[in-house]
């Protein structure tokens, strides 16, 4: 596939609106793209595979570029261009919109938003200084004059405020207040946001009059890798008595249906979670497991309404509040993600709610 038939298939798919199109064709995602990728557990070279390195580069998936030193968790990427595409509709800007980019990665968004805004009007942000003296060097080469920033996205850029819309390209667990402040009442802040349970879902708020706090729905279900001071960390736990049961609810509705999961972590914030194949169990099964650093729980997926099919120890019934968290999202007709939403303040205070800020729900 070519970038052009890629680029045709989103405008088929209406992925990519009229206005992003040109954007998209005349900066390929190749232009901004390293000549090492990580794919399927192998660094792909295109000076040695030119032809695998052009096939995943003009393919619609995720394109890992670093890798955390001495693991294979991957620390920047370049996004999905589907994904990129749905943000830029959600970012609704308009001509010489001012907008701050948070994490600046290869640098392929910043050229987008560059040639649709001029460069003037846009301001990115990158944490890892190699990557942004990468992203300048390949934004330089295209002819694109964004200034690139080397410094923590969290705190924004005060030096370049007010801006009319601030996007986010990793995911968050809170919103920095000073991001708010850095952006004018009425526009836009673009996050993903996710909890430990569940990354995650795009966020788009609106900033208030007053500029105090910002609020919106989430309106896209995307996942990305963590701010790097945000990645949840799930501590140690010990386990001491166990305590067995039956679950009411099987682990499978929730544990494969992101708005489901997502609702939980809401309902419930702190939670880590992981599905295993506990090859140890005498009943040989996967199982579902969920902690908070203190307390652990998980519940067999194969007979779950076994007398011993959920074990938990410590001070929390985790498996109880998970299964109270779940019905709540049942009772209310399995809301889809795009009715739940945020609110949060300068401060630093996060609400999620369901149908509107008032309905608070965590």
């Amino acid at each position: 596939m070519t970038w052009d038939e890629l680029t045709d298939g989103l405008r088929r798919s209406g992925v990519l609106s009229e206005e992003w199109e040109v954007p998209f064709r005349a900066l390929p995602r190749s232009r901004f793209t390293p000549a090492r990728i990580y794919h399927a557990g192998e660094w792909i070279d295109q000076g040695t595979d030119p032809a695998r390195w052009c096939e995943l580069v003009c393919t619609d998936q995720p394109l890992v570029t670093q890798l955390y030193e001495g693991t294979e968790m991957p620390s920047s990427s370049s996004s999905m261009p589907t994904v990129v595409a749905t943000m830029l509709h959600h970012l609704d800007v308009a001509d010489r919109t001012r907008v701050l980019e948070v994490g600046t990665g290869t640098g392929w968004t910043a050229a987008l938003l560059s040639h649709r805004l001029g460069g003037d009007k846009v301001v990115s942000i990158e944490v890892d200084p190699e990557l942004a003296a990468q992203a300048r060097a390949r934004l330089d080469a295209m002819g694109l004059r964004p200034r690139v920033v080397t410094g923590d996205g969290m705190i924004g850029d005060p030096a370049g405020a007010p801006f009319q819309r601030i996007h986010l390209t990793a995911a968050v667990q809170r919103v920095p207040g000073a991001l708010i402040e850095q952006c004018e009442p009425g526009g836009v802040i673009l996050a993903p946001y996710g909890t430990a349970l569940c990354n995650g879902a795009l966020a788009r708020l609106t900033v208030a009059a007053d500029g105090r706090s910002a609020a919106g729905p989430f309106v896209a279900d995307v996942a990305f890798m963590w701010v790097r001071d945000q990645r949840p960390d799930s501590g140690e736990f010990s386990i001491d008595t166990v305590r067995y049961s039956a679950s009411e609810v099987d682990p499978a509705d929730f544990a494969d249906n992101t708005d489901a999961a997502f609702a939980i972590g809401l309902r419930v914030p702190g939670l880590f979670r992981q599905s295993v194949w506990a090859s140890y169990d005498r009943f040989g099964t996967g199982r579902f497991e969920v902690w908070d650093g203190t307390s652990y729980a998980h519940c067999r997926l194969a007979d779950w309404l076994g007398d011993h099919a959920v074990s938990q120890s410590g001070p929390r019934n985790l498996w109880e509040e998970v299964t109270a968290a779940y019905r709540w999202w049942q009772h209310r007709d399995r809301p889809h993600l795009s009715r739940l939403g945020l609110t949060v303040t300068v401060a630093g205070e996060h609400r999620a709610w369901l149908d509107e800020p008032g309905n608070v729900i965590g």
